[in-house]
């Protein structure tokens, strides 16, 4: 009978975390996102998209990323704070593919 039980338990769980909205959340972005045309690029300190810089966290992906990316791109700039704040870097850049 504890057995029973226990498989009971451990079903009604596994349904609570597959329909939870926290499970949804594992692939949302991790902070704001600036979509735009990138309008320039200083090295691998700033990217300016639609007209306004942002500057880029220190070996962060979008750092890595800046050398292959060139004016006129359609991208989306996650931000580690509020687009707001100039504090806030850019974190990861990605390109828009296709139209």
């Amino acid at each position: 009978m504890n057995y029973i039980k226990l498989v009971a338990i451990l079903a009604f769980g596994t349904a609570v975390a597959v329909v939870s909205p926290q499970g949804a959340r594992a692939n949302q972005l991790a902070g704001p996102v600036v979509t735009g045309t990138v309008t320039a690029i200083q090295g691998t300190d700033s990217i300016t998209i639609g007209g306004q810089t942002y500057t880029v966290a220190p070996g962060s992906p979008a750092a890595q990323e800046l050398g292959s990316l060139s004016p006129g791109e359609q991208v989306d700039a996650v931000l580690n704070g509020p687009a707001s704040s100039s504090g806030s870097q850019v974190v990861s850049v990605a390109v828009h593919n296709g139209a």
